[in-house]
């Protein structure tokens, strides 16, 4: 079949209800195709082209705001003109719950990734100005027909097509609140052929860029304000690509400090069949996390001896009955024993010989556990003897500083092994409690959750 049937029957066949598993198959094609196809006729990438539109309820049922560092919204919420038609956009749960926590009535949002105006219709709905750029005229467009619904107290909107690397039209110290989700490198093209669209360039180019984001925000941000950032990570040859990490490090560079470090819940996995058998099989898993990160611009400083409430890792050990393994990037725990959880899930995974390289270190275990304690460098000195292939996983966290920053142990780890040679990156897990959003008083959010960053020993 020719380039262009193809592309009148894919077309159709979206317009006639075919889900794009059905299209791929029909076809055999890739999804990637499907949305190139989709991007190429409508100018913006979303995964429905019928247009019709019905407004819904005005607010969520039962909302409250989150209180712990793992946010999991299983519904990705509806009300008001929110879909998920448009391809990667956020929950308005979200934006909610930053524009409640982070901001007041009337105060100036920006939004420089808009897409279909998730954010933009939660502040008119919430009482906030807002502005919202993107590079793609049409996505504007997309935005401009999600407002367009009549609401008394809505605060001002202005959409404008233009380029997040570039705010010039707007002043010093303008913003109170930046609340944005960008492209994730290449994953996800928004436009067809736009070259000045971040989501058509690969890793080390994406990172040139955003850096150059994060250097406008920090411009344009008011002092002591927040720039709340959605980011995750990419999956190359089996291993994980730490895109967040990477990103949250040209915000730090730019001048911001870290307020929240947010774990944010997919539930779109799937953890059985094909993909269960498979991540045990070839040892990989799949990615079910993202990073909210608050950023404050702020003088605060965060020195590391201001850490608050240290607690130690406690390790005890079950029967292989009563352990789940795990398939995605987030264990959940019923019980304040998560660390049960993780241990015995590695022992499972990769191996039962293994050691724990702070009581002892045996260089020939096949899977060591670091309990972090900041002998970084110690550690790395150890490591060289390991057996080679041998699996390293670390364990560490975020931890509150005195004055209400975070410390983020995982950035600070994987920036020092990042050009080591020794060790290769492989997975980072979160572990993290069950319905854990107990009531919260503080403006800081519980943490409620911890790393593993597992490596594999390649010399």
């Amino acid at each position: 079949m020719n380039r262009v049937l193809l592309e009148k029957n894919v077309l159709n066949d979206k317009i006639n209800g075919l889900s794009d598993k059905e299209i791929g198959e029909k076809y055999s094609i890739n999804l990637k195709k499907i949305e190139q196809i989709i991007t190429k006729e409508k100018g913006v990438n979303v995964s429905n082209i019928n247009t019709s539109k019905k407004l819904r309820k005005l607010a969520p049922k039962d909302f409250s705001l989150e209180s712990n560092t793992v946010w999991s919204f299983k519904s990705r919420g509806n009300w008001a003109t929110h879909n998920g038609n448009y391809r990667g956009n956020w929950s308005p749960y979200i934006p909610r719950n930053i524009i409640l926590r982070y901001s007041q009535e009337n105060d100036l949002v920006l939004d420089y990734f808009c897409g279909s105006g998730t954010t933009a219709v939660e502040c008119k709905l919430l009482n906030r100005n807002f502005i919202g750029i993107d590079i793609n005229e049409k996505a504007i467009e997309l935005a401009k027909d999600n407002l367009n619904f009549e609401y008394l107290f809505g605060g001002s909107v202005e959409l404008k097509v233009a380029d997040a690397r570039n705010l010039s039209f707007l002043k010093d110290c303008s913003i109170d609140l930046i609340c944005s989700h960008p492209p994730y490198s290449n994953i996800i093209n928004y436009t067809y052929d736009n070259e000045l669209d971040l989501s058509h360039l690969d890793t080390e180019n994406f990172l040139k860029e955003i850096k150059k984001v994060a250097e406008e925000s920090f411009r344009v941000l008011k002092d002591e304000k927040y720039c709340a950032i959605l980011i995750g990570d990419m999956r190359k040859n089996k291993n994980v690509v730490p895109l967040g990490f990477w990103t949250i490090e040209k915000y730090l560079q730019a001048g911001f400090k870290i307020k929240e470090m947010i774990i944010k819940r997919q539930h779109n996995c799937k953890t059985t069949g094909f993909w269960y058998n498979n991540s045990i099989k070839y040892n990989f898993l799949l990615l079910a996390h993202e990073y909210l990160v608050v950023f404050q611009k702020t003088n605060k400083n965060d020195y590391f001896d201001e850490i608050a409430d240290e607690q130690d890792f406690t390790i005890s050990f079950a029967d292989a009955d009563d352990i789940y393994l795990e398939t995605t990037t987030v264990w959940i725990a019923n019980t304040l024993d998560y660390f049960d959880i993780a241990i015995n899930n590695l022992a499972q995974r990769y191996s039962v010989n293994f050691c724990i390289i702070n009581s002892v270190f045996n260089k020939s275990a096949d899977l060591i556990i670091y309990l972090f304690d900041s002998k970084i460098d110690e550690f790395i000195y150890k490591i060289q003897s390991a057996k080679r292939n041998s699996i390293v996983a670390i364990l560490c966290e975020d931890k509150r500083l005195i004055n209400g920053l975070v410390h983020s142990e995982p950035l600070f780890i994987e920036k020092k092994l990042r050009d080591n040679e020794f060790l290769k990156i492989k997975e980072i897990v979160i572990l993290t409690l069950e319905n854990n959003n107990q009531i919260n008083s503080s403006e800081n959010l519980n943490i409620n959750h911890k790393y593993l960053l597992i490596y594999q020993k390649v010399k």
